[in-house]
């Protein structure tokens, strides 16, 4: 089979992103498929420009001259050419696939909420507004459908005016090198990247610096958790560098001394990040699936997580959870009854945790990378056996 994945602009391609096309990309060519990955490269946006005039021309590059290149190009491919969609985001080059085999992968519904008004804790312009509109009625127009979590499949079900002719559900693939690992050798290679001593444990969090992943809730249950504790863990948040408002409720902790933001970690380091963890903390307010919570319970971390679709849906039984986080005003008072949970979880005995983490373990394997291709492999098969086109 021939499979096109069209991706974003070179410069619009996050991590998690990247890491998904290339998860697809390289899967279906080890199983003998004619595979390659399209994006709109920088031409116009490929000066010295500020930022804000640079972000305009990726645009131009992205929905006028890569529909052009693309119109050329796929002449030369056969009829029985798969393209996918690798994210709903991509919905506005909808129209180019319209008479072709294609499939769009639906991660998560964020920034379409908050345009229209359902998240409250991030408010959107009118051109946010406006192009937020755009990609969904892009989108609508597909026929098949995979998304990441039933929880994304729900969703779009809702924003959907017609029934698609599939809509399937095949969750995030798990990198194999996510798995337990010698607790004190991570703490010792952790410790040296920090520069202290790691080796009674520490608290971790992973994520970026986007609204839903919550990070200035997670410095709230941390200061909150040392308000109520004898303990003096310290907090390790891998990641982005802090952003202007994070950074401010990091400075307001009297904690701080013992929070580390680590940025540009290597994926050996995020491993061992961990491995050696006491306990994983991920309030976060949504998500499409939720990587950081699947890798923690694969490397053998008790995990606490938000009690909400899709945290809960991939944490399973495995995770231990806590309320949303309410808006701003509240979050002292859900913060302390958080850090309470966070307490008990650090206090669980050798017994105890080791059935949590075994429940992790166990949990994980439905996110095998074998498994998750052969799901995606039969959809693939079944779009390009359909008559429809």
């Amino acid at each position: 089979m021939k499979i096109i994945f069209l991706n974003h602009h070179e410069d619009f391609q996050s991590f998690s992103m990247v890491r998904y096309a290339s998860f697809l990309n390289e899967g279906m060519r080890h199983r003998g498929h004619n595979t390659e990955i399209w994006a709109p490269k920088p031409f116009l946006s490929n000066n010295n420009l500020p930022e804000g005039i640079k972000k305009w021309l990726r645009y131009l590059d992205s929905f006028v001259l890569f529909p052009l290149r693309f119109k050329i190009q796929s002449r030369k491919l056969p009829k029985d050419t798969l393209y996918v969609l690798i994210d709903q985001a991509l919905g506005m080059w909808m129209p180019l696939l319209r008479n072709k085999k294609h499939v769009v992968h639906c991660h998560d519904f964020i920034a379409l909420k908050s345009a229209l008004g359902q998240i409250k804790e991030n408010p959107t312009s009118g051109t946010g507004k406006t192009y937020q509109r755009l990609i969904l009625k892009g989108f609508s127009k597909a026929d098949n459908f995979i998304c990441i979590s039933e929880n994304t499949h729900s969703e779009l079900l809702r924003f959907l005016d017609k029934d698609p002719i599939r809509v399937e559900q095949v969750y995030n693939a798990l990198d194999p090198a996510f798995k337990p690992g010698n607790i004190e050798e991570a703490r010792r290679l952790v410790g040296n990247f920090v520069k202290q001593d790691l080796k009674e444990g520490y608290i971790l969090n992973v994520g970026g610096n986007g609204f839903y992943k919550n990070r200035i809730g997670v410095i709230a249950i941390y200061t909150a958790w040392r308000k109520q504790t004898q303990s003096s863990l310290p907090l390790l948040m891998i990641g982005y560098r802090p952003s202007a408002s994070i950074q401010a409720h990091f400075e307001a902790s009297p904690y701080k001394k013992d929070i580390h933001f680590l940025v540009q970690v290597s994926q050996e380091l995020l491993l061992k990040g961990y491995q050696g963890a006491s306990v994983f903390v991920f309030p976060s307010l949504a998500e499409g699936f939720g990587w950081p919570i699947a890798e923690a319970l694969a490397a053998g971390c008790p995990t606490i997580t938000t009690d909400a679709a899709p945290m809960n849906e991939v944490g399973g039984k495995a995770a231990t959870y806590i309320e949303r986080c309410p808006s701003y005003g509240e979050i002292p008072i859900w913060a302390a009854e958080s850090a309470k949970v966070l307490e008990a979880t650090l206090q669980m005995g050798t017994k105890e945790r080791a059935v949590m983490i075994q429940k992790g373990l166990d949990n994980a394997l439905r996110f095998k990378e074998d498994k998750i291709l052969d799901r995606l492999e039969g959809i693939y098969n079944d779009i390009m056996a359909d008559d429809f086109i």
